[in-house]
């Protein structure tokens, strides 16, 4: 029995389906992420579990206890919203120590749990001041802290970081990752953002259209893609069509007239199938044109994005009518530039091709094994 268990929940609004016969199991402690594009039914998930939305179908477990028809005072979940929702009229102590004194808390623990709180999210000496005296990664952290506070069963995150810069979304989110180790309060996160939610997550669902895509570790998921949604959602790839075929042992993507690539094996996948393949910008590699003599593809740079440390260069490959983005890491102390017009050849390795039945239906839909 996992710790939150939701069992083919489904939310409907109208004629629109929001969220459509999702399963999840997240374990005790786990840290879990859930991304996806904008309306893709993430953030109804979250305000279902929390009871702010009621289910059209489903149940949602908490260590074994259905609480799909509990009202949501009687969850003992801690929330954390995107807009920091911090009451203006009080104090970062009176904030923090809100759903402690909502739990008829004495003032003495109040004190002490606040004060522990502020000091896990370094903000020690802030009890006295308002939220428009604090900055926005303050604000965010407070409402952390008043999340934890009251030591709940479960933290639910909605698009915490979205308001903030990037340079202070990457410093809050590793300290929410250390927050919620020292605490071990199991966590459920929404995001939009790729990055965040591949870094964060113990485990990561990704979501599209109401549907879950794929559940599993980040780096699986990422690795081995089980849809074209979640190939070309997470990471930046370039889709190309080929057809499929077995020779010497080998398993071969025929992409155009004298482009060819080796791929992974595929039981399912039959001799003469269309398959898309996926080929992530940092897996292809520039390489000199002799060394090695398979999986290269030629071509013609397009335009050059450089960014310093990285150098993004976008190849034309006139065969297939398709320009490939090529990542690359500069070291300028040996560094080669290529410039406009040069021709250049990209090799990937074969574990690295992402191969997937051509069309919009998951690999389940195809035939797994």
């Amino acid at each position: 029995m996992a710790f939150l268990e939701l069992d083919e929940i489904r939310k409907e609004f109208g004629d629109l389906v929001a969220v459509d016969d999702v399963s999840l199991d997240i374990e005790e402690g786990q840290f879990v992420t859930i991304v996806g594009p904008s309306g893709c039914g993430k953030s109804t998930i979250l305000r279902s579990i929390t009871g702010l939305e009621t289910l059209t179908d489903g149940e949602i477990r908490l260590e074994g206890e259905d609480i799909t028809d509990l009202p949501p005072y009687r969850r003992n979940i801690g929330l954390v919203f995107q807009d920091y929702a911090l009451f203006p009229h009080k104090t970062v102590f009176e904030n923090v120590a809100f759903g402690l004194k909502m739990r008829n808390a004495p003032e003495a623990e109040q004190r002490e749990r606040v004060e522990e709180m502020l000091r896990m999210v370094n903000l020690e000496g802030y009890e006295e001041k308002y939220p428009e005296e604090c900055s926005g990664g303050e604000q965010q952290r407070i409402a952390v802290a008043r999340a934890i506070a009251f030591d709940p069963d479960l933290v639910l995150m909605d698009e915490p970081l979205s308001n903030l810069d990037k340079n202070l979304r990457t410093s809050i989110r590793s300290e929410l990752r250390r927050i919620q180790e020292e605490t071990g309060v199991t966590t459920v996160y929404v995001t939009h953002n790729q990055n965040e939610a591949l870094s964060l997550g113990d485990k990561i669902a990704v979501m599209n259209d109401g549907r879950l895509e794929q559940f599993d570790a980040p780096e699986t998921v990422y690795r081995e893609p089980e849809t074209r949604f979640v190939a070309d959602f997470l990471g930046r790839s370039t889709e190309v069509v080929g057809t499929y075929r077995r020779e010497n042992g080998r398993a071969v993507a025929e992409l155009a007239d004298g482009i060819e690539l080796e791929v992974p094996a595929d039981e399912t996948l039959a001799a003469g199938d269309t398959v898309s393949l996926f080929l992530r910008d940092e897996k292809l590699k520039l390489v000199d044109g002799t060394e090695p003599t398979s999986n290269v593809i030629q071509g013609t740079v397009e335009s050059v994005d450089y960014r310093g440390r990285d150098i993004n260069y976008f190849i034309r490959v006139p065969e297939l009518d398709q320009t490939l983005q090529v990542s690359h890491i500069a070291d300028h102390s040996e560094e080669t530039f290529h410039e406009l017009g040069d021709t250049v050849s990209m090799h990937i390795e074969p574990e690295n091709v992402t191969c997937l039945p051509a069309g919009d239906a998951p690999v389940a839909e195809q035939g797994e094994p």
